[in-house]
Formats: C-alpha cells, sequence, structure tokens
C-alpha cells in the first residue's frame, strides 16, 4: 500500500519511518513536515493510507484530513497526536483510525491492518506495449474507443515521468498538421475523450496535468516497457524486436529497446 505521514516535528518523522521500516506491505512511504505539500502530492499520486498528525502550524490535521476526503474519499485517515481530546472530532472527518503518542510499532500495524482489510483504492492497471498497446483493470481488457485517445495514451505511457506538452504531442498524433489554434483545440479534445474514458474505468486519477504537461502517473500502473528499463531479465526475455508497432513515433524507444536485446547477448 502507498502511505504518508504528516507532523511537522522531524523527530516525529524520523521515528515514525523507523517504526514501519520493516513492514513488507508498504510499498511507498513519503513523509511531509507541512500539510500543503501532503496535499499537493494527494493530488498527483495515489495514497492509499495517511498518518496524520493533529497540532500543526496552518493546516490543522481535521482540516487537512477534510481536504483529502473531498480528493479522494477512499483515503484512509489514520490521526496520530498526544491530544486525546480531538478523539471525537476525528470520527466526523471519517477517520479510520486514532493513535496516541508515544505509539508502539503494534500500534501502528493495527491500524495499517484495520486499512488493508477496508478495500483501498488503488486499482491493479496492467498496460502492455510490445509489441502492440493493450489495457487491462483487474483483469478485464480496456476497451479505448477513437484511434487517436488510444494514441495518446500510448504516447504518454511511452514518455512516462517525462510527460508531454501539447506541442509534442501534436507532432506526435498529426505531423502533418501545423500547431495553430484548431490542432491544439483538437488535442485538448483528444485528451479529454481519453480521460472520461479512463474516469469512466474508475481510473482518471492515472492522468495529471502540471505546469503545461500532460502525464501519466508511472507508479499506479504496472507495464512491461517500465519494468525492462528498470532492468527486469523476465520481461526483457519477452521483447521480440516490436514496440508499439502500430506508432511510427515509437522506433526511437524500439532502437533504444533494441540496442538492449543486442548488449544482452
Amino acid at each position: 500500500m502507498h502511505v504518508i505521514y504528516v507532523d511537522d516535528e522531524q523527530p516525529a518523522l524520523d521515528n515514525f519511518r523507523w517504526t514501519v521500516a520493516k513492514f513488507t506491505d508498504i510499498d511507498t512511504l513519503n513523509l511531509f513536515q507541512n500539510g500543503e505539500a501532503a496535499l499537493e502530492w494527494t493530488r498527483q499520486h495515489t495514497v492509499d493510507v495517511a498518518f496524520v498528525d493533529m497540532e500543526m502550524p496552518g493546516l490543522h490535521g481535521l482540516g487537512l484530513a477534510a481536504k483529502f476526503k473531498e480528493h479522494n474519499k477512499n483515503i484512509r485517515v489514520v490521526f496520530v497526536t498526544a491530544f486525546s481530546q480531538y478523539a471525537m472530532d476525528a470520527w466526523g472527518v471519517d477517520a479510520t483510525g486514532y493513535v496516541l503518542k508515544p505509539y508502539s510499532r503494534a500500534d501502528i500495524r493495527k491500524e495499517l491492518d484495520k486499512c488493508a482489510f477496508c478495500p483501498l483504492p488503488s486499482k491493479r492497471i496492467v498496460i502492455q506495449t510490445i509489441p502492440s498497446l493493450a489495457i487491462s483493470v483487474n483483469g478485464q481488457a480496456l476497451r479505448i474507443a477513437g484511434g487517436k485517445p488510444r494514441e495518446l495514451l500510448a504516447l504518454l505511457v511511452d514518455r512516462g515521468e517525462q510527460g508531454i506538452t501539447s506541442g509534442e504531442g501534436i507532432m506526435c498524433l498529426w505531423p502533418d498538421r501545423t500547431n495553430d489554434a484548431s490542432t491544439q483545440s483538437l488535442f485538448r479534445m483528444t485528451y479529454k475523450r481519453l480521460a472520461a474514458v479512463l474516469e469512466e474505468s474508475g481510473i482518471g486519477n492515472i492522468l495529471v496535468s502540471a505546469a503545461n504537461r500532460r502525464y501519466l502517473r508511472v507508479e499506479e500502473v504496472d507495464c512491461d516497457l517500465y519494468r525492462i528499463l528498470s532492468g527486469d531479465t523476465e520481461a526483457q526475455k519477452r521483447y521480440d524486436g516490436r514496440y508499439l508497432q502500430e506508432y511510427s513515433w515509437a522506433e526511437e524507444r524500439n532502437g533504444q529497446l533494441y540496442r538492449m536485446l543486442i548488449a544482452r547477448e
């Protein structure tokens, strides 16, 4: 599961990191001293469980939890505080748990087990790029009507954390068109159509826009391309010289994968 902990005191963050260090069910752990920074993170990344201190300058723990819930109603919030008087308030924001400081490893383990018992918001999304694009959600194939929305998803997968600008997207999807207002409108419409399909399938959170770039949240998906690039030898064995073969712009990446194949032999 994906976990964050928010506390304005660095020793408290260090203690939490040490406490959960051996919990193998925590896939990612991110620590924040600032509620606003934590809130921004949850808007761009999947968070299953948020451990939140109550007494913090600026955005109080209760207010932060309420904002988390506005963005993602499925997020599990566990309050960690030295003040027991907030217990009743915690349930007002639909908290999953409440831990008093100083806590033990067993206290945190109990809360994580409680969160795991509830359905977590993460989806199992698998994206295949070799030899062609295929997407499945929880084992069910996802069909994307329309060639361009589908191609745009493939491009976002290819670019990963780098993302794309509208100009870069236009260059790949419509190489024969000029980057004018009409084509930019076409790109925006294509992106909205793709976003609508993903939202309808319950995985709209895998797309994000920031600083005039569109991104795929790579941490949300299991993708053969990302496995190959990370050095997964089993995934590398499945590459046969073909990658997103339906798209000409994919040749640059295919060349990279082919060079990796040759280097292994």
